[in-house]
């Protein structure tokens, strides 16, 4: 086939796609359960803290920092043999995130 934009475009998202397809099925559902398990947590957790007398403002700042922090020491981190942990730590934060964000849409704020 001839190499064109659009032959160089596909090759390039079939690249990108490659490693999600073809990693081990373990990996995959260890990184979907905690990508789950955060939003899971996040929802509940801010569920049960909206029925308290708990400012809203600070529970979201508090949650967005506890995130920011584990990014950050998670960069600081050099061991590859726990490279899936960083990678589920990093999955749980996106999940988490990702409540925290429908949850203040839900609340139109």
């Amino acid at each position: 086939m001839q190499k064109t934009k659009f032959w160089k475009s596909i090759e390039s998202f079939l690249l990108f796609l490659n490693p999600i397809i073809s990693g081990s099925w373990s990996k995959r559902s260890i990184l979907l359960l905690s990508l789950l398990s955060g939003f899971y947590f996040t929802n509940s957790l801010i569920s049960y803290l909206l029925d308290k007398s708990v400012n809203t403002i600070f529970l979201a700042i508090s949650i967005l920092l506890i995130m920011e922090l584990s990014v950050r020491l998670l960069f600081f981190t050099k061991f590859l043999k726990i490279y899936i942990l960083i990678l589920s730590i990093n999955n749980f934060r996106i999940g988490s995130t990702y409540a925290l964000i429908l949850e203040a849409f839900k609340l139109g704020s």
